[in-house]
């Protein structure tokens, strides 16, 4: 429904108006007249109109000032101008205001008509153009956190210029050429997280979200996902200015962010700033932010260039970082695997940044860790593993170092989850045939999965998996099936046939069999005695 508001001094016009608009525009509702120029604006203030029909010549402010002022609060509003003849100067002079249309007097009902309607069309094109522009806007902020992201990452892991660094200028609106790392180090979170406990998952997911808003409220930022103990932002800075200076500023910009996030949140936190660097050596700020925050030394800040001799910068290899890795390798987490390896890694370049001979000792120390934790013998990888090494002695870039490392456990994923396929595929007809060799035994889900050589929990996943059905609901439809056969034969009687199939009590016997046939054993023989069925 599309709103109009009506102002003009003479009764006659507006009732003609009136009654033309009421009987021939369904969709048009008249919020209210208007008499003077005062009225016209606050009523038009009040009600927020679409159309505005206005005249020209009334008493005190005329209708051009009126179209003035209320242009002035709302832009949105299409205005109609009512005149006669002699008053054709004023409504040129209110056309030049942005003035949709001109009505003359007297007043035409076919005039009327057609300009509503084009009104009407102007309006629903206009509302349709604002939703889709606030669908793209909607769509624009889902992607953006990608985008920033994926920025951040690439900075974080890799160094050199990025290509399409105008690209990313232009989606944020800010200079990236140049900046610094500010780190966020999560102290004993880790250890805690062990398999990414729910608990503490949200609580990490909560301070990231509260650290992003309130970092973003105090300067133009980039952030990069969390990940396993740290989250990790890029703040551009100006060239030209003095490192000094930066340095001071960044330091207000963490203990704001100490200041604002403090309340509430359970987490214990270091932050750590690098010095600035061009975009192309992001990474090299990234690591010094890491020591910085790793080293603080009681204090909550700590910016690379306070670091002295006196701190001890840690070299202790985070072992159950390797664990996480591992663990979710197994369970075909590639994704998850790759981001375990990124920490890791980031923790090597971060260590050892100029020594490649430690970096090169400990990848291979890895290899030979997700060997040692395999299942089984995994010949594709051990010779996957030689080459590999082979590889790396060869090589003295981070970066080829890391993709190669990513590679080889992308291979090795694959070839963990084809066995895992080929296992369940060998062990499910060995279970069903076991079951029908045993039906008639105290057997249980423990007796088959000690039987399959698997663990109970995982036997029990893999065979509703694959069977579609629990394991004690498949037992019972198997038992009811043979007892199902056995009843043919009148000579054994319901007691027997209840032991026969493994069942210590007929009346719990009888019991199932109604719950899974829909009859007691004594009705199931009736009911087959009648058709006459051969005794199996």
């Amino acid at each position: 429904m599309t709103k109009l508001l009506i102002a003009d001094d003479e009764y006659l016009v507006l009732d003609s108006l009136k009654m033309i608009i009421r009987k021939n525009m369904k969709d048009i509702d008249i919020v209210a007249t208007a008499s003077t120029g005062r009225e016209a604006i606050e009523k038009a203030i009040e009600l927020k109109p679409d159309i505005i029909f206005m005249d020209i010549h009334m008493p005190g402010i005329d209708g051009i000032e009126a179209i003035r002022q209320i242009k002035a609060v709302n832009s949105s509003i299409l205005f109609v101008i009512i005149t006669a003849y002699e008053f054709f100067d004023y409504a040129k002079e209110a056309i030049n205001l942005g003035v949709s249309e001109y009505i003359l007097k007297p007043i035409e009902k076919s005039k009327v008509i057609d300009t509503l309607n084009n009104l009407c069309n102007t309006i629903k094109q206009n509302r349709r153009l604002l939703l889709k522009e606030a669908e793209l806007k909607e769509r624009i902020n889902r992607v953006i956190p990608f985008i920033e992201s994926q920025f951040v990452s690439y900075q974080l892991f890799t160094s050199g210029t990025i290509s399409d660094i105008e690209f990313y200028e232009e989606i944020f609106n800010m200079n990236l050429r140049q900046g610094y790392a500010l780190t966020v180090l999560l102290k004993n979170f880790e250890g805690k997280l062990k398999e990414d406990n729910l608990k503490l998952s949200l609580e990490k997911q909560n301070f990231y979200e509260k650290f992003s808003l309130e970092l973003k409220r105090i300067c133009p930022c980039l952030i990069g996902n969390p990940l396993l103990d740290r989250i990790t932002a890029f703040i551009p800075s100006e060239k030209g200015i003095d490192s000094y200076e930066i340095r001071n500023e960044s330091m207000k910009i963490a203990n704001r962010i100490i200041d604002r996030i403090k309340p509430g949140t359970g987490i214990e936190y270091t932050i750590g700033i690098g010095r600035s660097y061009e975009a192309g050596s992001f990474n090299k700020s990234c690591n010094e932010a890491y020591i910085a925050a790793s080293v603080s030394n009681g204090h909550a800040v700590m910016h690379y260039e306070d670091i002295t001799p006196s701190n001890n910068i840690p070299d202790t290899y985070p072992a159950q970082k390797e664990a996480i890795f591992a663990n979710r390798m197994l369970t075909g987490n590639l994704q998850g695997a790759g981001e375990a390896f990124e920490e890791i890694y980031l923790w090597l370049i971060t260590n050892y940044y100029e020594d490649m001979d430690k970096i090169k000792s400990k990848l291979i120390d890895l290899l030979f860790v997700i060997e040692k934790a395999l299942p089984y013998k995994a010949s594709s990888f051990s010779k996957s593993k030689q080459s590999y090494i082979f590889s790396i002695l060869k090589t003295n870039s981070k970066e080829v170092l890391k993709r190669q490392f990513m590679d080889i456990i992308s291979q090795l994923s694959e070839e963990i989850q084809e066995q895992i396929r080929s296992e369940r595929d060998g062990i499910i007809p060995k279970v069903l045939e076991y079951l029908n060799n045993n039906y008639h035994k105290e057997i249980n889900l423990a007796d088959a999965a000690r039987y399959v050589n698997l663990s109970y929990h995982y036997f029990s996943k893999i065979f509703k998996d694959e069977a579609g059905k629990n394991f004690s609901d498949y037992l019972t439809e198997l038992r009811i099936e043979k007892s199902m056969r056995f009843l043919k034969d009148h000579k054994i009687s319901i007691k027997e046939v209840c032991f026969r199939i493994g069942y210590n009590d007929p009346n719990y016997y009888c019991k199932i069999f109604k719950k899974v046939t829909g009859m007691t054993p004594t009705e199931y023989r009736a009911v087959i005695n009648i058709r006459g069925d051969d005794i199996g």
